[in-house]
């Protein structure tokens, strides 16, 4: 077997493993490691995606016909499970799969994402929707059939439109990083409720907070807009270029352009979390985010106390248990799972 069909088929396995609800924590990590090892278990695992997003209009019967892989139908459950054949239901989606590829997207299989870019010799559907979102404490990469990437920070959601002369996105909760393929026939459109931020192709980040929003930008240029009702405020735009964040407020005004620790902003995509200098108040709601109960600071004083660290997202509970090791703090857990944290 060669190298291509080894990624193939372990990427087959991982995409039905990933489609079980009863996935686990530590099974979503190693999927994670193991499209984070090479660009072609990226594009392999992405054609899937794809493929996916046409079964539904298949008929169900000849897709359970399907279900059981080659070689596996007489194959007792134990052999399976040694031999790495993914349980029923994933089965199930090996042979959506299957079918998709002898209904002729085959050639997908030769059109695997070119990094970065647009499938390389695939055309992007004229209409495509679809809706992507993590747990708490969860990241995920999504590919779209335009060959850009969106990586999901915790509790987040973004709904997808694709539709003739533009690409819709909206960020409906949380925080996501955006590798957008470039097409300048197509704008690529992020909506957070209180702004806009329009490219044809870049890397950036949004983050969208209960009154407004933050934009950070890795590569490229993005033209950010803020959603107002006062014809002073409206239409706004501000370009930022690499190295440049902006902000935009409840009432859709947009601050001017300034200069963003990226190292700092994106640090969640590698599992961390990075405060330098900030209030204790602001660590506590950041920290909330990845548990699924809120962290609380009780009283003023220890609201004002300072963080400077680096912590990681994949273990908040890490930091609550340092906390009292280099400020003069106690932290209470509570019988709900949430946790306190005050001067003693």
């Amino acid at each position: 077997m060669s190298k291509a069909d080894r990624s193939r088929d372990a990427a087959a396995r991982w995409f039905a493993r990933a489609q079980d609800p009863d996935i686990s924590a530590q099974e979503r990590q190693a999927l994670a490691e193991w499209l984070a090892a090479s660009e072609r278990h990226r594009a392999e695992y992405a054609a899937l995606e794809r493929i996916w997003g046409t079964a539904g209009a298949m008929d169900a019967a000849r897709l359970r016909a399907l279900a059981e892989p080659a070689g596996g139908a007489g194959m007792p459950a134990a052999r399976r499970a040694a031999a790495g054949w993914p349980g029923r239901r994933g089965a199930w989606v090996a042979g959506t799969c299957a079918l998709a590829l002898a209904g002729g997207w085959l050639a997908w299989q030769s059109a695997v994402p070119e990094p970065g870019g647009r499938v390389a010799g695939a055309q992007v559907p004229a209409a495509y929707q679809a809706a992507f979102s993590t747990a708490p404490g969860e990241r995920r990469t999504v590919r779209l059939p335009d060959g850009s990437r969106i990586q999901l920070n915790t509790r987040s959601r973004v709904a997808v439109h694709f539709q003739a002369g533009r690409r819709d996105v909206a960020l409906l909760e949380g925080e996501a990083m955006f590798e957008v393929a470039h097409d300048g026939a197509q704008p690529f459109i992020v909506d957070a409720g209180a702004g806009s931020v329009t490219v044809t192709g870049t890397r950036f980040d949004v983050r969208r907070r209960t009154a407004g929003m933050e934009v950070a930008v890795e590569s490229g240029s993005v033209d950010v807009r803020g959603h107002s009702d006062a014809p002073r405020k409206a239409g706004a735009a501000v370009r930022l270029t690499a190295g440049l964040g902006a902000t935009v407020d409840g009432s859709g005004a947009v601050a001017p352009a300034a200069p963003v620790d990226l190292s700092a902003a994106l640090a969640w995509r590698d599992g961390k979390l990075v405060f330098n200098d900030r209030p204790l108040s602001e660590v506590a709601a950041e920290v909330s985010r990845y548990r699924r109960q809120p962290v609380r600071v009780a009283d003023a004083v220890a609201a004002r106390l300072r963080v400077s660290s680096v912590f990681s997202a994949d273990d908040p509970d890490a930091l609550l248990a340092a906390l009292p090791h280099f400020l003069p703090v106690a932290v209470r857990q509570l019988a709900d799972g949430s946790a306190e944290i005050f001067s003693p």
